[in-house]
């Protein structure tokens, strides 16, 4: 199984009740195709940026769940059809990196102090008009 969140947009008309069981729809749906609901985030009530069905605002929800690859189209039909959800995004998440080995200490470095003539041969340019204004 992989790891997937999907975030969906609930209409807005309906009230904070019927959020709370469009997400157990939603939940539903997710253990239905096979999943696992691992962590429910709402967001709230928020504008959207252009209207989506006559409207202007919807409670975002995002949702982590784990499921098979080959399931994921089907999740996608069944929330196409659902009255309550205005759009959704299915995303991979990405794969949990393994823990690497420590990596190898830099070799050692010297430091020497650096004087007015080592800067210049060092790859410093020289400023001859710099030091010609000082003079005048």
């Amino acid at each position: 199984m992989r790891d997937y969140e999907v975030l969906y947009i609930v209409r807005a008309d309906v009230d904070d009740e019927k959020v709370q069981d469009a997400v157990k729809r939603v939940n539903t749906l997710i253990e239905r195709s096979g999943g696992t609901a691992e962590r429910t985030n709402l967001w709230g009530k928020r504008k959207l940026a252009y209207e989506v069905k006559h409207q202007k605002e919807g409670s975002f929800v995002l949702q982590d769940f784990q499921l098979e690859p080959e399931r994921v189209p089907e999740l996608e039909a069944a929330l196409k059809i659902t009255e309550e959800v205005m759009r959704h995004l299915i995303v991979r998440k990405p794969e949990k990196a393994a823990p690497t080995a420590a990596a190898t200490p830099p070799a050692e470095v010297v430091l020497e102090p650096v004087t007015a003539e080592s800067g210049q041969a060092a790859g410093q340019p020289h400023r001859p008009d710099r030091e010609d204004r000082e003079d005048s």
